[in-house]
């Protein structure tokens, strides 16, 4: 821990900011919170302490409705305000599901951003972040280590400069006289000390209570919301998807095009019954009879799933019609009114359009 030393060697610690504050998050005024055993104290016990070179899942907690209620203090240790961070959506984006955070304000490059999608990686061990760049949306490390990132992580140590069990800290500018910033995780808790340095002391956040997986800790008094309408504000916006359908005329077949745009500047989340997201169907114009419906024949698994549609995008979906009945009988002369739907759990419906069949 490169930065703590250097920072805190006139404390004649090295330990994380919990130290340096002389705090201790407790779930009430006698009962300090517990850490959990793991395998980790057998390398402690045994002094073969390795480089941390991953993060596990639990160290920030993914589930909708976790919420983090924060301490903010100035260099001189006196608190200036109180930071929420919470959980308020949980979009699923090109198969993958994210955590939709309304703020990380002490997390690198992320101080002023709001509405952050995250997920964790099993495969490479870490947490990643969705962003967009020139139209285009990629994943990125929320937490980046190594030499390019000038970060890494570590474990956090006691007043004997040993390993706490099942706490790391991230530090960044790991060679910075006075700059850089240090976020202590909890496994199973998430992130409950933060401080960003500078050459004018450190601006910090301790945690002051939580409500993680259904459990919750600290002070209970300052989870309570003064609104429930603000808990999503910042994520889903008011207005409806802008539905347009189109038909394309081909010499014996028709395409059939259905768009669904999100007109905001907020995430819309739509909810579905089953795997089906969109159907076209043909009636007969006069008698409103159904005669040909995209998804006859088809199965779609009764699975419960929601999707989320970016603002200001919009999912295209087509299919080619081949003017038959659901029987593949030949259509008779007439008029008919097709129309498209986004299959939700209360449908939407576009506007039908009128087809002539010489």
């Amino acid at each position: 821990m490169l930065l703590i030393r250097k920072i805190l060697k006139t404390f004649g610690s090295i330990g994380s900011l919990i130290t340096l504050l002389g705090m201790t998050f407790c779930t009430n005024e006698n009962f300090s919170l517990p850490v959990k055993r793991s395998n980790f104290q057998d390398l402690v016990n045994s002094n073969t302490v390795q480089k941390v070179i991953s993060i596990g899942p639990g160290y920030l907690p993914l589930q909708l409705g976790n919420r983090w209620i924060y301490d903010r203090f100035n260099s001189q240790l006196q608190q200036i305000e109180k930071v929420k961070v919470e959980v308020i959506s949980r979009p699923i984006m090109e198969w993958k599901t994210y955590y939709t955070f309304n703020q990380l304000p002490f997390v690198p490059g992320l101080e002023t951003k709001r509405n952050i999608l995250i997920r964790y990686d099993r495969l490479s061990k870490r947490y990643v972040r969705l962003v967009r760049k020139d139209e285009i949306f990629k994943e990125i490390p929320l937490f980046p280590i190594g030499e390019s990132a000038d970060a890494t992580f570590d474990y956090s140590l006691d007043e004997q400069k040993l390993p706490v069990v099942n706490r790391l800290s991230y530090l960044t500018c790991l060679h910075c006289e006075d700059a850089g910033i240090e976020l202590v995780f909890d496994n199973g808790i998430g992130i409950i000390e933060a401080g960003i340095f500078s050459n004018l002391g450190v601006d910090s956040y301790r945690l002051k209570s939580a409500s993680i997986n259904g459990e919750y800790y600290g002070d209970l008094k300052s989870l309570e919301d003064k609104s429930e309408k603000d808990r999503s504000k910042l994520l889903i916006g008011k207005g409806d998807p802008k539905l347009s359908f189109s038909i394309q005329k081909k010499e014996k077949s028709m395409t059939l095009i259905f768009r669904v745009r999100n007109p905001t500047d907020h995430l819309l989340s739509f909810k579905f019954n089953s795997s089906q997201t969109y159907d076209f169907v043909v009636r007969e114009k006069k008698s409103g009879m159904e005669v040909w419906r995209w998804s006859n024949g088809y199965f779609f698994s009764p699975v419960l799933r929601s999707h989320a549609l970016l603002p200001n995008k919009e999912w295209k979906y087509k299919t080619n019609w081949n003017m038959k009945d659901n029987e593949r009988n030949t259509l008779r002369t007439g008029f008919y009114e097709a129309t498209a739907i986004l299959t939700t759990k209360v449908p939407l419906l576009s506007l039908p359009v009128e087809i002539v069949l010489p």
